[in-house]
This record gives C-alpha cells, structure tokens and sequence, in this order.
C-alpha cells in the first residue's frame, strides 16, 4: 500500500472515530499525533524526488561555495579574534547537505544551549514541540536529539501532504507577524531555517528579530529595543551580535526577487526523468551545478559565462569581506590596547561603532550565497561596516 493511500484511511478513521465520539455525546476528543513520515517513506509514490533527495549526502563544491568541508578557522584565522568567546572561534566548519543537519548539530563541539538547538536539524523537533510546547526549548539538547531520527527531511515543508507547502516552525510564523508583506510560500519554506534568528537568554525559544523589519538596520534596532547582545567580546569587554544565516532577509529587494523568482526556481528547478516527464529537484545545492535548468530559462548567456559572471560577483564581495575582517581584527586590538586610557563616552560610542560594524559584515559573512542573492545590499553593508571601523579607529587617535 502506498504511503499516500495510508494516509488517507488514516485520516478517514480519524474523521469516522470523531463522528462516533459526538454522537455518543462525549463532549472530548482524543486526537492521536501525526507520525512523521520520513523521506525514505516516499520513495515508492515519488521516485524521482527521493532519488534527488539523496544527493544531499554528496559534497561538492564551487569557487566559492559548496557542501565539501572546510574549517572557517584555517581558513581566515582572525576569525579566532573576532568571534572570541561566542563559541565559533572553538569550531567553525562549512555546512554539509541538509541529510546531515542533526548529524552536524550533535557532533560540533560548540555550546548548546537547549533543545531549541534542534530547531531547523530535524522535523522530529516539529513532534517534540508539539509534545512538550514551550518547555521543550530549555530541555537537554542531547537527551532529545536521542529522539530524532533523521535530519531535512520531506516533513519539514509538506507535513504528510507532499506537493503542498506548509510552515511547520513556529518561530518563523511569529517572525512574520512584524512583517506586513505575504511572502511567496516558495520562499518561507526555505525562510523557516535560512534567517537570523537568536535563543532566547531566558526561555532559549529561537526568536526571529524583525520587529522593525529584515534590513541589517532594522534587525539592529530591534536587538537594542529587546535590549540583547550575544556576548561581551573578552578582548574589547564589549558586547556584540552573531549573526546566523539571513539568506531570506538578504535575498528580498534582489533583482531575483523584484522579478518573482523564487527559492524553488534556482535551487529545485524542474527536471526531467528518462521518461520525459517533469519533476521539482529535491537535492538542495547552488544552483551553478544545475545552470540550464535553473538559469538558462532566463539568461540568454551559455551557461559557462553566466558561472563566469556569477563568480566575478563572489570574488569581488569575498575580497571586501577580507579587508573588513583584517579592519575588525585591528580594531579589536586597538581597544583592547587603549580601552583603559580612553574616556567613558569616547569607549561607549567605540564599543557601539564596534558593535554596528561587526554585525554588518558578520550578516555578509555567514550568508551562504557568498554575496549574490543580493550583490548591492552585502557589498553596501560592507562599506558600511568600514566606515564604522574607520570612525571608531579615529576617534581613538
């Protein structure tokens, strides 16, 4: 039997036990919880899909991107200064595949906080929370992620229901509260785990800070209203931000965007199995190793000569990103040199200069498309970041 036709006797039997409840005049229902069902339970009714599923346990790689692993802290080492203290100056690794995610998450050897840790790593956080609501978040990480079974998988945005798109986190769904905009669900089912998002000091529920809106801007203002800071800086003995992964807030106001181009469109595009018939990819990568599907509907450049174009972007926004980062570290220097000697009011507006610079360049830094979802929004937020530097620098002679 299939898994869809299951589904559907199950959910007859629920409607018919319900129906047999009322009018024997109980007045509760019971409902039994939904059992997830996982990628490989799907391979019978979508065979194309499961199959491209599976190809998120390759590693691969482009100029400036990828799955392959690679340690950020070899990589560029002032990162073990500028984020001291905050945990990713102890482990920072690229992320695998999205079949890796709870994989990764158990195994990294920065702090977990609670539960909540599990929050965009399995959908069996969608039946945790959904078991123990609000105390789930502050629960010990490793004696639920015990309880998981699989990392991304097909529950994530479709529930049961494959083909139709559903917000299963409930982070996001407060997080768009604050937004007047209905966004395109292509979008929000990716935006549920690619955004900044922080744990609540207290509570430890993921917390989504776009009261005032998703700008780098109004993400900080929202931060000082909510008056939080991620962790005093030991060097500096200023606080700062770390940002997570804002590929949704960077990617709207993008050229893509204004066009109505979709998460789905570039990185799921439409193939075709040996049939000839038509199915949304489900392995999840850079849509520069699939250019004719994902590009070529739209760009009339062969596909080389777009990577090329593309990459030339990447290059430009990675060389910014390296001289902000050298800036970061020699400002951090300075105001551990200097914090003593300098006045209350002069240190306050440096701590703060620090504070806007870092979460400008942090906000470009770990956003996975290395700059091109919105190639004028990271390389403004950049110069901004330099700006600040250079201003705290100044005022420091």
């Amino acid at each position: 039997m299939s898994k869809i036709k299951e589904s559907r006797i199950i959910s007859t039997a629920l409607i018919i036990m319900i129906a047999v409840i009322a009018l024997a005049g109980v007045n509760y229902i019971i409902m039994q919880p939904e059992e997830i069902i996982y990628a490989e339970g799907w391979e019978n009714d979508f065979p194309d899909q499961y199959q491209s599923y599976l190809r998120n346990a390759e590693m691969v790689q482009t100029t400036y991107g990828g799955s392959k692993p690679v340690d950020y802290l070899e990589k560029y080492p002032e990162l073990r200064t500028i984020y001291e203290g905050v945990g990713f100056d102890i482990e920072y690794l690229r992320a695998r595949g999205h079949v890796y995610s709870l994989e990764d998450v158990i195994h990294t050897e920065r702090n977990k906080a609670g539960a909540s840790c599990l929050a965009c790593k399995t959908a069996d956080y969608v039946a945790m929370e959904d078991e123990h609501g609000s105390d789930l978040y502050a629960m010990n990480f490793y004696e639920m992620a015990e309880g998981a079974k699989a990392g991304v998988s097909c529950y994530d945005c479709h529930r049961n229901q494959p083909g139709v798109l559903e917000i299963t986190r409930g982070h996001l769904k407060k997080g768009l509260e604050y937004l007047e905009e209905d966004y395109n669900k292509k979008n929000l089912v990716c935006a549920q785990c690619h955004i900044e998002y922080y744990l609540d000091p207290e509570t430890k529920e993921v917390t989504v800070p776009w009261k005032y809106g998703t700008d780098v801007a109004d993400i900080e203002a929202t931060f000082i209203e909510w008056n939080f800071t991620d962790w005093t800086h030991p060097r500096t003995g200023g606080d700062l931000y770390k940002i997570q992964h804002p590929e949704f807030e960077t990617y709207l106001g993008s050229v893509h965007d204004s066009f109505g181009v979709t998460c789905v469109d570039c990185h799921m595009p439409q193939m075709q199995n040996e049939e000839g018939e038509s199915y949304h990819s489900h392995h999840w990568t850079s849509p520069l190793h699939t250019v004719e599907a994902s590009c070529l509907g739209c760009h009339s450049q062969a596909g080389n000569e777009l990577i090329g174009e593309v990459e030339a972007l990447q290059g430009r926004v990675e060389e910014k990103n390296i001289e902000v980062i050298q800036k970061l570290v020699e400002l951090i220097t300075r105001i551990e040199e200097e914090k003593e000697d300098l006045p209350e009011d002069v240190l306050e507006a440096v701590y703060q200069l620090h504070r806007s610079a870092q979460v400008r360049w942090d906000f470009v830094f770990v956003e996975n498309s290395q700059g091109f979802h919105h190639y004028e929004k990271a390389m403004a937020y950049l110069e901004e970041a330099s700006d600040m530097i250079e201003e705290a620098l100044n005022m420091m002679d």
